[in-house]
Parts: C-alpha cells; sequence; structure tokens
C-alpha cells in the first residue's frame, strides 16, 4: 500500500483541508503502517488500532500546537505520532535511538507528557488547565483520553472530584472498549457495563435531539424541555449519577 497522505502530513493542521475521502483515506493508511511493524517487535497493537479515528478527529477539531492533549497510559499514541509528522521515523518505533513507543517531549511539541502510568491522564490536565488559568492563558483546550481499564484508578477519581470542586473546563474523553491486561473488577466496572446496555436508547436520545434542534421556533426549548425531564426522572430512579454529579456528562 502506498501511504500518499501520510507520507506529505507534516502537520496535524493539514487535517481541516482535507475531504471526507482523504480522511477516510488517512484512516487506512495509519491501520496499514500499524501492521507493518507488528510482524517483527512487541508493540501494542489493538489499543492503536483502536483510537485512529478518535486521533483523527481530535486533530480535526483542537489545535493541539496551543491546546493540551494527554494519553493516558501512552500505549495508544501510535496514531497521534503519525498525525504529527513522525511517519518518516515510523519504522524505527520501539528500537534503539528511535522512536519511543509512548510519548516524548523530546520527539515532538505535540507528546506534552511522558505518561506510563495508567490513571495520570485526568490529573495531568487538569493540572495543565490550572496553570494555563493562572497565567490568564484564555481559549486553550485540555483534554484527557482514557480507557476503561485504567478509568477505576483512585488518582483518577481524585483529580475528577477536584476539577468539580475548581470548576475547571475539562474534556475527559472515556475509550470504553472493554480492553485492559487483567479482567476490570469492581464497583466502576459495574457501572460500565450497565452504562453500555442501551446503545438503541442512546441512539434515539441522540437522533432525537438532533431533529429537534432542527425545529424553528419551538425546537431548542423542547428539546431542553425534554433533557430536563429526563434528568430529574433519572435522579428519582437511581439517584445521582456518579460522572455527572462530579460535572462530568
Amino acid at each position: 500500500m502506498s501511504f500518499e497522505i501520510l507520507s506529505n502530513l507534516k502537520s496535524p493542521k493539514q487535517l481541516r483541508g482535507f475531504s471526507d475521502a482523504n480522511l477516510n483515506k488517512l484512516s487506512s493508511e495509519i491501520r496499514e503502517a500499524l501492521l507493518s511493524i507488528v510482524s517483527d517487535r512487541a508493540a501494542h497493537f489493538a489499543s492503536n488500532l483502536g483510537v485512529v479515528e478518535l486521533c483523527i478527529a481530535l486533530h480535526q477539531v483542537y489545535d493541539f500546537s496551543v491546546d493540551r492533549l494527554i494519553w493516558d497510559t501512552g500505549h495508544q499514541i501510535y496514531p497521534h505520532k503519525l498525525i504529527t509528522g513522525r511517519f518518516d521515523q515510523f519504522q524505527t518505533i520501539r528500537r534503539r535511538g528511535g522512536l519511543m513507543g509512548y510519548p516524548n517531549p523530546l520527539e515532538s511539541e505535540y507528546d506534552l507528557f511522558v505518561t506510563g502510568h495508567a490513571g495520570s491522564s485526568v490529573s495531568t490536565v487538569l493540572g495543565m488547565k490550572a496553570a494555563d488559568d493562572l497565567l490568564f492563558t484564555d481559549g486553550r483546550k485540555s483534554v484527557a483520553v482514557i480507557g476503561d481499564g485504567a478509568l477505576p484508578s483512585g488518582i483518577v477519581f481524585e483529580a475528577m472530584n477536584n476539577a468539580a470542586g475548581l470548576n475547571k473546563d475539562l474534556l475527559v474523553i472515556l475509550n470504553d472498549n472493554k480492553m485492559g491486561i487483567c479482567p476490570r473488577v469492581g464497583g466502576v466496572a459495574s457501572y460500565l457495563d450497565k452504562a453500555r446496555v442501551a446503545p438503541f436508547y442512546n441512539g434515539l436520545k441522540r437522533d432525537v435531539s438532533w431533529l429537534l434542534n432542527r425545529v424553528p421556533l419551538v425546537g431548542e426549548s423542547t428539546e431542553k424541555m425534554l433533557s430536563g425531564f429526563k434528568d430529574a426522572v433519572k435522579s428519582f430512579l437511581h439517584g445521582g449519577m456518579l460522572f455527572e454529579e462530579m460535572g462530568f456528562r
């Protein structure tokens, strides 16, 4: 396979000018590049295949030369490295003197922090956001991507609790892929299992919201009323929702 797009991608800022067809081709090229390295070395494969489109979408929406992006643990960093202009060096990944298999600030301005320990992403972006606010850096966004295997870490909930108390504007993306190096256990695992059992309901809720917001004059107000009613019923039946009570929706 020829890497027509990847070989010419020097900055993620180029993605904003891509057509849907080119974005789809880019995702295919990234997966092919991932396949090319796993045949002759130990590498994190499934975790990287699962975030290709997510990584493309994040870099298309945000400017991470300014905004903050932290990948929890860091083992799913390969698509990010490809998108941020390191395709020419990609065959050296996890080789002596080559690219690191985790984020490395010495490689790129887009790698902010050498992660590696599961669960550290939320506290890291919270600290960065707090520092940005102290420096009056307006408009800089902070994003953490964390998997369901790392989410039950105590430091994650400490960070989410502090983020709610400090009223910091963070985006925490849960990559709920039911994958981990060991089985998930405990109350958080059970909570996530229950949260994902109704894909039809979640899809219907999204579609109804989209439709109502396009009805002239009354659509938006109707959608807000239904949303408030839904939250009230949900709170009455089930009590507070874990993440929403900490300000994360």
